[in-house]
């Protein structure tokens, strides 16, 4: 297993590794590669050179390097995982430092949404956490490596590093509402709640035209924390 390290901001230091060795062991049994980049252009070219029927969705426009303001954020605030088996790519995920309901607040202007008050209870209960709100999205896993836990392990590496490294207080990301126990007993987030329905659908990141209704899924790093002894023994 090698750390590939092309962020100007983030590195996956030896404490780091050593905070999560069951994690690592997990990548070096499989001879993954971990790579932590900052660049959102290849992100994209990847994912939208990709056949449609092994990524159905359009990029999520928050991750477009094509949006100033995503290129002045890179090295403070995202950053682009992959997983690499003998040098492909097999898995991908981003994260972006944005307030949830700053996030929420344009979301559902774009989409044409009247927000729900479940959504708004929570919107509160976020922005009463203190610090950084990160936004993950663009999870991909190859077909070959489908039920073989490497999405469920890159984004545990991605909550790790949002917690340890980027010290942020909250991780959320949106979903089409049939991955809900995905989200919950796969990767741990702590609630799904309904966000929208979106007759048009073709929500990048999240689904295609055919996925109408969406979640949002959430966990704060409290939570993250007091559940990582039992998460581990999910790497074996």
């Amino acid at each position: 297993m090698a750390i590939i390290d092309n962020h100007k901001g983030v590195k996956i230091d030896k404490t780091f590794e050593d905070r999560h060795p069951e994690m690592f062991k997990f990548f070096n049994d499989n001879n993954i590669d971990v790579e932590v980049s900052d660049d959102f252009k290849q992100l994209k070219t990847f994912l939208t050179s990709l056949p449609k029927e092994d990524y159905p969705y359009n990029f999520d426009g928050y991750f477009n390097p094509d949006d100033l303001s995503i290129t002045s954020l890179n090295i403070d605030n995202a950053f682009v995982l992959y997983l690499k088996k003998d040098s492909d790519i097999i898995a991908t995920y981003a994260a972006k430092g944005i307030h949830f309901d700053k996030w929420y607040n344009e979301f559902a202007k774009a989409k044409n949404f009247e927000k729900s008050k479940e959504v708004i209870l929570l919107t509160h209960s976020l922005s009463s956490l203190n610090g950084r709100h990160m936004y993950s999205s663009c999870q991909w896993v190859s077909k070959d490596h489908r039920g073989k836990k490497f999405g469920m392990m890159l984004d545990h590496l991605k909550k790790n590093i949002c917690f340890d490294i980027f010290n942020a207080s909250s991780n959320y990301a949106l979903h089409k509402d049939t991955l809900k126990d995905y989200h919950i007993n796969g990767l741990h987030y702590d609630i799904s709640i309904h966000l929208a329905t979106i007759p048009q659908g073709d929500v990048g990141g999240a689904g295609d035209k055919k996925d109408k209704v969406y979640n949002i899924c959430w966990i704060d790093r409290d939570s993250w924390m007091n559940k990582l002894d039992d998460v581990r023994k999910l790497y074996n």
